[in-house]
């Protein structure tokens, strides 16, 4: 299960960064940019966040919570994310370079061992 939230922050930290225009973009699909697509990352890493709240990775392992997953998955939209990169020409190192901007902040708002899991890979990228 943490492998699976891991490579799903990766994919998103690596196709997110922070938008030049008014509106912010929080989806993808509408990202013109590589700073673009780096800020709908953010927010997306936000609602998954705030899903998240206090659960514990057992919370997320448990029979109970696989309706939460589906959820997650949702929300994380890897394919539109990933489609966007590819049309966009986004290189892996400019989208970390970035995020790593961008998400600065973040920790504050990951409240339980499920959330700072998830923001594990994204801290591992910006040391």
């Amino acid at each position: 299960m943490t492998n699976r939230l891991s490579l799903a922050l990766v994919l998103v930290v690596l196709a997110a960064s922070v938008a030049c225009g008014d509106d912010p973009v929080t989806d993808p699909r509408r990202a013109t940019s590589c700073a673009g697509l780096v800020e709908a990352g953010r927010a997306t890493a936000e609602a998954v966040l705030d899903v998240l709240g206090e659960r514990t990775v057992a919370d997320l392992e448990a029979v109970d919570d696989a309706r939460l997953l589906v959820e997650i998955g949702h929300i994380l939209r890897v394919e539109a994310f990933t489609e966007r990169t590819n049309a966009l020409g986004c290189g892996a190192a400019e989208l970390t370079r970035l995020a790593c901007t961008a998400y600065q902040g973040l920790s504050t708002q990951a409240r339980g061992e499920a959330a700072r899991e998830f923001l594990a890979p994204y801290f591992a990228a910006c040391d």
